[in-house]
């Protein structure tokens, strides 16, 4: 019977650890998933402004802007999807 009831308290001290483990995983994913809305939300911003061919054209300086945002928005975006 004790032999039982430490097997048990063994076992669950691995599944304390883990639920541990899966707790912190599922933070980083929600952490990452934050990340990549935000990237995607610039970049269809950055696409909006350079698509959008009822406005009046961007100037070169700003589309270089707007393309420099769009790739740091992409290369967060690569990172967060390689975690």
């Amino acid at each position: 019977m004790s032999q039982t009831l430490h097997q048990l308290a063994a076992q669950a001290g691995q599944l304390h650890e883990a639920l541990q483990d899966a707790a912190s995983s599922m933070e980083q994913y929600e952490y990452n998933l934050t990340g990549i809305q935000r990237c995607a939300d610039q970049i269809a911003k950055c696409v909006r402004m350079v698509g959008n061919n009822r406005t009046a054209a961007l100037s070169a300086r700003d589309t270089r802007k707007v393309m420099g945002e769009l790739e740091d928005a992409l290369e967060e975006m690569m990172e967060l999807l390689a975690k």
